[in-house]
């Protein structure tokens, strides 16, 4: 699956997930006793699957660098300054 193509999927899934679940509990009782509503993991994990996929096309601060060649910033080091100058 092309990656354009596997974010919208993701991207749709997680609505879709979303809208479903509106108005339902976040945890449902089975024979077994409570769960987690299957539609929460699946709007998770589609969620999660979205920011993987949005990365490769720059959707976050992080990745618009690395597309961009430029490196992000290190933060200091507590060591820094100990050695030399």
């Amino acid at each position: 699956m092309l990656r354009g193509t596997a974010y919208c999927s993701a991207v749709a899934q997680q609505r879709k997930a979303e809208e479903t679940m509106t108005g339902q509990p976040l945890t449902i009782t089975t024979e077994h006793g409570e769960r987690v509503n299957p539609l929460l993991r699946i709007a998770s994990q589609s969620a999660n699957d979205a920011l993987k996929f949005g990365s490769h096309f720059g959707l976050s601060p992080i990745s618009r660098l690395r597309l961009s060649g430029v490196e992000p910033p290190k933060p200091p080091s507590k060591f820094d300054g100990l050695i030399g100058s």
